[in-house]
């Protein structure tokens, strides 16, 4: 009951936070197309304005929702102040960002599988961390283009990345590892996603526009 009432107060509060200021203005394609890796997760919290670049940054109230998950996904310890976390991530972000969530496979987890939840996390992480003011904006799109290129590198579609998405994550709760800002991914909300019309994955192209190509894109 206490974790049911808790998740309805933090959809709330990111819902809130997250917002749109105004109009439905979206990033370049590229951008847009780097953030909708992190669709299930913020389905998951409810968020309006995850996508739009006139969203406000996070009020200290949900800073203080969110703040604790978003450091334990970073492997960066809950007792660092705001400035210890930007400095952190600007030490060893790019060279570490990869690894994120991959440094706690076991032997029976499927590797595909392991990379679309990966892949989606980062996204939902870094565009956190952006809005927490942790990163800035030319570290944090960088990290976002290169993880939009890996998955386009290892999947060939939205359904091929939705279907391994929903096995990462059922195996990553499955041996007790912490999702604490996701929630379970069935076959409906993937179908859903999947819908012509639905204005989600089905009405973007999987591999247009390439996130590198040779370079970041904007």
């Amino acid at each position: 009951m206490f974790l049911s009432i808790a998740a309805v107060v933090s959809g709330w509060l990111l819902w809130r936070v997250f917002r749109a200021r105004g109009g439905a203005s979206l990033f370049s394609p590229c951008k847009h197309w780097s953030l909708l890796l992190a669709r299930p997760m913020a389905d998951a919290m409810e968020i309006e304005g995850f996508y739009s670049p006139a969203c406000d940054p996070f009020t200290e109230e949900a800073q203080t929702t969110v703040r604790a998950a978003l450091l334990y996904q970073a492997g960066i310890r809950s007792n660092f102040d705001d400035e210890a976390v930007r400095e952190h991530f600007s030490a060893t972000l790019e060279q570490q960002w990869y690894s994120l969530d991959l440094q706690a496979l076991t032997a029976e987890d499927e590797p595909r599988a392991a990379m679309a939840f990966a892949c989606a996390r980062v996204a939902f992480l870094i565009r956190c961390a952006l809005l927490m003011r942790w990163l800035e904006p030319e570290l944090a799109w960088r990290v976002l283009l290169l993880n939009a290129q890996r998955a386009q590198d290892c999947f060939d579609s939205w359904a091929d990345f939705g279907s391994a998405y929903k096995l990462g994550r059922e195996q990553w709760v499955a041996t007790f590892r912490v999702d604490s800002l996701g929630e379970a991914f069935h076959e409906q909300h993937l179908r859903q996603l999947l819908a012509a019309g639905s204005g989600a994955w089905a009405d973007i192209y999987w591999q247009t526009p390439a996130a590198l190509n040779p370079v970041l894109a904007e």
